[in-house]
């Protein structure tokens, strides 16, 4: 369960509205307004945390994404600190993951997270009245209640008449948790290690990745294990009270990226070391995010709306907006239910947690 409050203005209040710049080469997205509640720095795990309602915009462009950064901002436009971002999850509810069946990530951040910008030829292919779903949790640790918060997604885009177009690559996203359902797990004092292993549904060359750790975080490793190659390992940045506040990013550069099989199985593991003595609820993730070139394209699997775990995923997403209806005198907020009309066919790529003390 999470530790965290929702957010208090009324789901009717809330929009996601989607708007372009052209000129820019810019496409926002904002949230709001927004509640939150008066936290602590002292907050540890989920405490004082406040999760938005998940909510849908469409883009209004043809084109190629090829970056984002993520912003929050009070009621006068001013920037809040990143700290107050605990993540942010920007996701294609009309698409399916590379190794699962949930609900396709295009991206993430946290308080850790810098702008993302893919390297120049490459960008993810997107078609005015695409759907994107913005899923946030937020930390106030100010002590005071901040009334008219609005969370800002920027994201940089080329125009699908540009001359020079973009290599097509898919984000693709892993957790240390099974896909489906809420990432957050208890984390025990001492050292411990939290794995999932699963297989991607399509062969295909791993471009770049990056990832998302939090406080007592030592490494996140990913492997083939398969081969038992180590294919890659992040050490966070970390301050000197344990908090994340860095995470490196590779580019596969001189490998013309890391292939990636679907007959191979890969394990992405979270390593942390707990020194307080006890256990901290929902106090550990660890996620992988990253952008992988399709050997085929066209054999990208298409959702399957039957899978147990599509199905899980939209429950879990948006468990949030339920609860939240639920304190506000059944405010009503369908908005969601467009997105899941009709039928689609996938594969169903195998996958195990494992977890270590």
């Amino acid at each position: 369960m999470l530790a965290g409050a929702f957010l208090t203005a009324p789901l009717a209040a809330q929009s996601l509205v989607v708007s372009a710049d052209p000129a820019r080469g810019e496409i926002l997205a904002e949230l709001g307004p927004l509640h939150l509640g008066a936290g602590s720095p002292s907050d540890v795990g989920e405490q004082g945390m406040s999760m938005a309602p998940a909510l849908v915009g469409v883009l209004p462009v043809d084109g190629w994404l090829r970056g984002y950064r993520v912003e929050l901002v009070d009621a006068t436009g001013r920037l809040l600190p990143q700290a107050m971002i605990h993540h942010v999850n920007l996701i294609a509810p009309e698409r399916r993951e590379l190794f699962s069946d949930i609900m396709l990530r295009i991206g993430a951040a946290g308080a850790e997270t810098d702008p993302v910008v893919l390297p120049r030829v490459f960008g993810y292919r997107v078609a005015r009245g695409d759907s994107l779903l913005v899923v946030a949790m937020l930390h106030n640790p100010t002590g005071q209640a901040l009334d008219g918060v609005r969370l800002r997604v920027r994201f940089e885009y080329v125009a699908a008449d540009t001359r020079m177009r973009p290599v097509s690559v898919y984000p693709f996203y892993l957790d240390v948790t099974p896909p489906a359902g809420e990432h957050a797990y208890d984390l025990k004092p001492g050292r411990s290690e939290q794995s999932w292993e699963g297989r991607p549904a399509i062969d295909g060359r791993i471009i770049g990745v990056g990832g998302h750790l939090h406080r007592y975080a030592v490494a996140l490793r990913f492997v083939d294990v398969t081969t038992g190659e180590l294919l890659w390992e992040a050490k966070p940045e970390t301050s000197a009270s344990g908090d994340v506040v860095g995470m490196p990013r590779k580019i596969f550069y001189w490998q013309l990226g890391l292939p990636v099989h679907p007959d191979h199985v890969y394990r992405l593991t979270a390593v942390y070391d707990n020194p307080t003595g006890r256990t901290i609820a929902d106090g550990a993730m660890g996620t992988l995010g990253g952008i992988v070139l399709p050997g085929d394209a066209a054999a990208w699997p298409r959702l399957d709306r039957g899978a147990p775990e599509y199905q899980k995923d939209v429950r879990v997403t948006y468990a949030m907006n339920d609860a939240s209806m639920d304190m506000h005198d059944g405010l009503q907020d369908d908005r969601h239910l467009t997105m899941h009309d009709g039928m689609g066919q996938g594969t169903v790529p195998t996958g195990r947690t494992a977890e270590s003390p």
